[in-house]
């Protein structure tokens, strides 16, 4: 629309007009807005308001006038034609066709029909002409209500489309929950009946009795359906020539609780059918969490997961072009097997008021959590009793509330895993030794610490941290002679075996000082009976010995503690009275030990 605007101001000076004015600015329009130019061409309908401004006289003045441009240009719509003569038309949801306030569609045949845009709901108009015979020229014209314009509106000719397309028509979701109810979103075409089809598996399609023809997100149920079951949904769209477009096939999943089975771990299976698009991929939810996600697998075993727990498993397909396919959700606990008898033991007397018991696992049943029973009793009873705290988490346990230097204890064991399923039977009897010493043989008790035979004890010699350094066989004697001659520094324990079943004795430290056993007399008359002044050391590492007359003359000396004298000296025989000796010894923590005195030679 052109506007030719005309002064009436007489003389005006710096006549200024601004053709787009907001009514509810309270300053003056920007440069930018303003022209000298009386005539203005506006390109889009609507309301506008003219504001001129200047100067006459020497006083300014303005005025404003409003103007209403209406649209010329020819409203839009869609054609489809079918042929057996039936048409469809479908006004535009745009502005040009909007700013009419009635669109008539004339259909070339005689007949035309006025569409009031303010009051109509409908979102086609369709018209059918005689079978067999050409659509005329079909045309669109805008007009508005109870005004004037000074320029007609353009009509619009339609131009029928190839077909029409119903691609937008599709599933977006299958939803399967643990009631059968299934739930399918799908997106819908105004005017177009869409229903509902479902195969269960790989079976022929029927109808759900689930249809709709609105446009937009809709949503069909489908009762009573197996959750653990996979069915194929499908639309049937039927257009306005009667052809059935069929959507893409979205399947549901099921899950289910897989074949695996082993201690605390959940094994799980699912299973589909193909979509028509094709899975992009898997998600496993445990918990509503995602735990796992996989383009092509169809199992999965959680590993973390313990007895005791349920757990709720779902499972998504993942489709092409965003689609969602949700499985019905499955609650499991984890699975377990019977746990096997405790057949390897170990029983160590650790001090006199401690003694460490200790087991190994094998087999099946074998959780993440457990409780170990132990019972104990006095060698050679039968009265067991409970001994480990309530869910005893370890596997090797200390008992301190025992008496090892007077007694001899046995413990028997069993395995309670996670989820409350015991070992069928207590472990055999593993019983403790007591070693005592008897200088110079340490001994230890005869009674079998196990209810079967002995294989063989094991005398063990240890370090002070407790570290095997030598190991001597003893087969099935209960004791052991020591040298005490040359050792003056150990530490014994006795280990008994019977299969896989092993005990150890407390521990018998020794750290003795240096003895020296000095006769005070000799008689080396060879009667066979005292014949040599010899000394007993135990307990010395290192010895030296001299022997003096009265007068302080070295008569003998010796480095080896095995030797004696046999109270002969250079010239011959020695004569009988007192001689003096002086003994140096080196102990078993180094220090040197001086012992002088004397002794009596008899002839």
């Amino acid at each position: 629309m052109t506007v030719n605007v005309k002064n009436r101001v007489p003389k005006p000076e710096s006549l200024t007009y601004a053709f787009r004015f907001d009514r509810n600015q309270n300053t003056p329009p920007n440069l930018s807005e303003t022209t000298q130019d009386s005539s203005f061409t506006y390109t889009t309908p609507g309301t506008f308001t003219i504001l001129q401004y200047g100067s006459a006289g020497g006083t300014g003045f303005s005025a404003c006038k409003d103007v209403v441009v209406k649209e010329t240009r020819g409203p839009k719509g869609e054609l489809i034609t079918c042929p057996n003569g039936k048409v469809r038309v479908t006004l535009g949801n745009d502005p040009v066709t909007k700013a009419y306030d009635v669109v008539t569609i004339n259909w070339g045949d005689g007949k035309k029909e006025d569409i009031n845009l303010k009051t109509n709901t409908t979102a086609f108009f369709e018209h059918t002409y005689a079978p067999g015979g050409s659509v005329p020229a079909i045309t669109l014209k805008g007009s508005y209500t109870n005004s004037v314009c000074s320029a007609e509106a353009t009509t619009t000719t339609l131009t029928p489309a190839e077909q029409q397309s119903l691609s937008s028509i599709r599933i977006r979701t299958v939803e399967m929950p643990a009631d059968g109810n299934a739930k399918i979103t799908y997106d819908g075409m105004e005017g177009i009946e869409t229903k509902v089809y479902i195969a269960k598996g790989s079976g022929d399609f029927i109808f759900t009795n689930q249809s709709g023809q609105t446009g937009g997100t809709q949503a069909a149920s489908v009762p009573l359906l197996d959750p653990k079951t996979v069915y194929r949904f499908q639309l049937w769209s039927t257009d306005i020539c009667g052809n059935v477009v069929k959507s893409p096939i979205v399947s549901s999943i099921a899950i289910k609780q897989g074949g695996l089975s082993l201690d605390e771990i959940i094994s799980l299976e699912w299973e589909t059918e193909p979509n028509t698009d094709g899975e992009v991929e898997f998600q496993l939810k445990r918990n509503g969490a995602v735990i796992f996600t996989t383009p092509n697998k169809r199992s999965y075993e959680d590993t973390d997961v313990k007895c005791g727990n349920t757990y709720r498993y779902e499972i998504v397909t993942i489709i092409k072009n965003d689609v969602r396919s949700y499985s019905a959700p499955i609650e499991l606990k984890p699975t377990t097997a019977q746990p096997d008898d405790i057949t390897n033991a170990l029983v160590t007397v650790k001090d006199d008021n401690t003694i460490t018991t200790k087991v190994e696992l094998s087999g099946e049943g074998i959780t993440s959590g457990y409780n170990l029973i132990v019972e104990r009793a006095l060698l050679g009873g039968s009265n067991f009793e409970l001994v480990s705290p309530a869910n005893n988490q370890s596997l090797q346990w200390d008992d301190t509330n025992v008496n090892t230097s007077q007694n001899s204890y046995c413990y028997r064991f069993q395995y309670e895993n996670a989820c409350k399923m015991k070992s069928l039977s207590f472990s055999k009897p593993v019983c403790s030794i007591l070693l005592k010493t008897n200088t110079p043989d340490i001994v230890w008790t005869g009674d079998t610490p196990f209810i079967s035979n002995v294989d063989s004890y094991n005398l063990q010699q240890v370090d002070e941290g407790g570290n095997l350094i030598n190991e001597t066989p003893k087969g099935l004697a209960t004791s052991h002679t020591l040298d005490l001659a040359s050792q003056s520094e150990f530490s014994y324990r006795i280990e008994a075996k019977s299969g896989n079943y092993t005990s150890l004795s407390n521990l018998l430290n020794f750290r003795s000082e240096a003895i020296l056993l000095i006769p005070d007399a000799f008689t080396p008359n060879g009667d066979a009976y005292n014949e040599r002044f010899e000394v007993k050391a135990y307990f010395v590492k290192d010895f030296k010995m001299s022997v003096f007359s009265r007068w302080g003359e070295v008569v003998y000396h010796s480095d080896n503690i095995t030797d004696g004298w046999d109270g002969n000296i250079k010239t011959g025989k020695a004569p009988g009275g007192y001689y003096l000796y002086k003994i140096e010894a080196t102990n078993a923590s180094g220090q040197t030990v001086v012992k002088n005195g004397s002794f009596l030679l008899i002839r």
